[in-house]
């Protein structure tokens, strides 16, 4: 029996990087888990390779920043497993450039998947809580309590995204539904390549060690709840 076993989880961001990995902890670990992305190829790979060895997965394609695209999204997991105890909001974009050279769409990129699609997922999946037991997991970042110069796109969606989290974990309280936020420091995903910097990668964290982190937070016992947790390289954050 995996310490997950008879829950449903839903990750977004779910065909690579760190989605990805904690999706397939996820899935080790007993939960039933529906895997979501833009892009459905990866996912239908990933989800076809994990009912091979024996897990319950499904790929839902859709665009979390989307409103129309996460209510179809929440409606096909009412459908097939009628609720949800779960939710990993991990889909995420970053944009690494000065402030006077940060485009409009940039900035809208930023806030609409970062942050939007963070508020639209999880008002949809509370319904599907019920009175708990839940948990929400928003995968934030250091960036989200800390200012970096290049990144005013990425930290001020991530500062919004760390504020909702707060604001969500007294409100949902009261409903049994845990709400977690996870801020790592650099980790080793495509989002690297975006620096103008050569990066030791291995002075960085992987994406397996906020899924240890995820793994950790949601085994809390009913009556314990970790609300925050910071994660950084031990070498520092470079």
């Amino acid at each position: 029996m995996g310490k997950l076993e008879g829950k449903v989880a839903l990750v977004t961001g779910a065909g690579r990087g760190i989605g990805r990995v904690i999706a397939e902890q996820l899935m080790e670990e007993g939960a039933y888990t529906f895997l979501v992305a833009r892009r459905g190829e990866a996912l239908r790979k990933l989800a076809k390779l994990s009912q091979a060895k024996g897990h319950r997965a499904e790929a839902l394609q859709a665009d979390i920043s989307r409103e129309r695209d996460v209510k179809n999204l929440f409606l096909a997991v009412r459908e097939r497993a009628k609720r949800l105890h779960i939710l990993v909001n991990n889909a995420g974009v970053f944009t690494y450039k000065p402030f006077l050279k940060t485009t409009f769409a940039d900035w809208r990129k930023n806030i609409e998947i970062n942050l939007t699609g963070t508020f639209l997922c999880t008002r949809a999946a509370v319904p599907l809580m019920g009175q708990g037991p839940g948990h929400v997991v928003n995968i934030l970042s250091v960036a989200g309590r800390e200012a970096y110069a290049k990144c005013s796109a990425y930290c001020a969606s991530k500062f919004g995204a760390r504020g909702l989290t707060k604001v969500l974990a007294e409100e949902l309280r009261p409903r049994g539904i845990r709400v977690t936020g996870v801020l790592p420091g650099p980790v080793d995903t495509g989002m690297l390549k975006e620096f103008d910097f050569p990066i030791r990668r291995e002075r960085v964290l992987r994406p397996e060690d906020v899924a240890r982190a995820v793994l950790e937070v949601l085994t809390q016992p009913e009556r314990a709840s970790l609300e925050e947790i910071v994660l950084r390289p031990s070498s520092g954050s470079f």
